[in-house]
């Protein structure tokens, strides 16, 4: 992976890898799944890598979707963010490269890689009905990765590579329709390889990064074909995205040993301006790999941390969350946002998510003024975000 996204990771974590089985959220019973020990992997058997948790779910209240990690097993939560109500535990998936879950909440796209981690393909578990199967073929020393699902949710874009200890081959970005068929490939291939990060919401342009040290920021025009990079040579990755131009939050920078910490640039990727929110110079903030949108587009939350401390680890802060005019005006700091890493600004406040301890974490909702802190969830173990979902 680029070392950007595994520093980029490594904020969205901020805890180390540990026992993973979720603890309740206080006031609330949340179930806890015990993880079996694994057993060999067979090259086709999806049912050696998906355990499942929970079948018919269906979001009743706007719900952040979390993915916690205990060794090879990798276990989807969906947490209720507005009216209360418990976690559930989805699925557990073994041994996966890459996934994103679909924008509806209604289906998972995953890559697992096979029992000699020699390749990956990509299958899809259905949420609601609980079954899976393969999506692509199974092809000896081939990586399919990154899938990104349509808006519509009818095709998956992915890249594809081979490797052996001593070679890498890309072999371009791929779409295969949901109906199956012939991947058709769209772009590449290049040098680096690529793998796909979202499409936007129109679905007419593909975000994607570069597997070259530290990563890029790529958008694709699939209308066009025509391809737009934020610095090919230098090290980028996408942060958040919004409507208006310009439209893309970039993380350059920040690669890859020490503390992390970049420049969060606004990003015309149409017209080709660049704009510094917070840079790497003097300042007296460092921009810490996460930040979003407002949920009207107009101004940004981001988690930052100050220069004079840039010798503190990851574990002991302190970080805390700042709003920023696109300007890259300073409005505020969250009162109350100490050790917070931003996951998501909705309508009801931020979502974000912080280290209780190196072995533990929590996801809650802050309010902008810091007059109210809503823990959602518990967990132990290292955590990724993977969706916001609604009824």
């Amino acid at each position: 992976m680029p070392c950007l996204m595994a520093v980029m990771a490594v904020m969205a974590a901020c805890a180390a890898p540990g026992a993973s089985s979720p603890t309740a959220t206080p006031g609330a019973p949340s179930p806890t799944v015990p993880s079996p020990t694994p057993s060999p992997i067979s090259e086709d058997d999806l049912g050696t890598r998906i355990r499942v948790l929970a079948t018919g779910w269906r979001p009743e209240v706007q719900t952040a979707v979390v993915a916690v990690t205990e060794g090879q097993q990798m276990r989807f939560v969906a947490v209720p963010i507005t009216g209360g109500g418990s976690a559930v535990p989805l699925v557990e998936f073994t041994n996966t490269y890459s996934w994103q879950l679909r924008q509806d909440g209604g289906a998972i796209a995953v890559s697992f890689l096979n029992a000699s981690r020699s390749s990956s393909r990509i299958a899809v578990w259905d949420v609601v009905t609980g079954s899976a199967r393969w999506l692509t073929p199974d092809q000896a020393g081939v990586f399919d990765d990154g899938p990104a699902w349509t808006p519509d949710g009818s095709t998956i874009y992915y890249g594809e590579h081979s490797a052996t200890a001593t070679t890498f081959t890309d072999r371009g970005i791929f779409r295969i329709s949901l109906d199956g068929g012939v991947p058709l490939r769209v772009h590449g291939p290049d040098a680096n390889g690529g793998s796909p990060v979202r499409l936007t919401a129109d679905g007419r342009w593909l975000i994607w990064t570069r597997n070259q040290a530290g990563g890029s920021t790529d958008v694709l025009d699939l209308a066009t074909g025509e391809n737009r990079s934020f610095d090919v040579t230098g090290t980028s990755g996408e942060i958040a995205w919004r409507a208006a131009r310009p439209r893309a939050l970039v993380m350059s920078g920040g690669c890859c040993a020490g503390r992390p910490g970049g420049q969060l640039i606004l990003w015309d990727d149409i017209g080709g301006g660049i704009r510094e929110i917070l840079g790497a110079g003097a300042a007296p903030l460092v921009f810490a790999g996460a930040a979003d949108w407002d949920p009207t587009g107009t101004r940004i939350a981001a988690t930052v941390f100050e220069r004079t401390l840039v010798d503190r680890s990851v574990h002991d802060g302190p970080f805390y969350v700042a709003i920023f005019e696109p300007t890259g005006s300073l409005t505020t700091k969250v009162p109350g946002s100490e050790g917070f890493v931003v996951i998501a600004w909705l309508a009801d406040g931020i979502l974000a998510r912080r280290s209780t301890t190196e072995q533990a974490s929590e996801v809650a909702l802050l309010s902008e003024n810091g007059n109210d802190r809503r823990v959602l969830y518990q967990m132990t173990g290292t955590m990724r975000f993977a969706a916001i979902v609604s009824p």
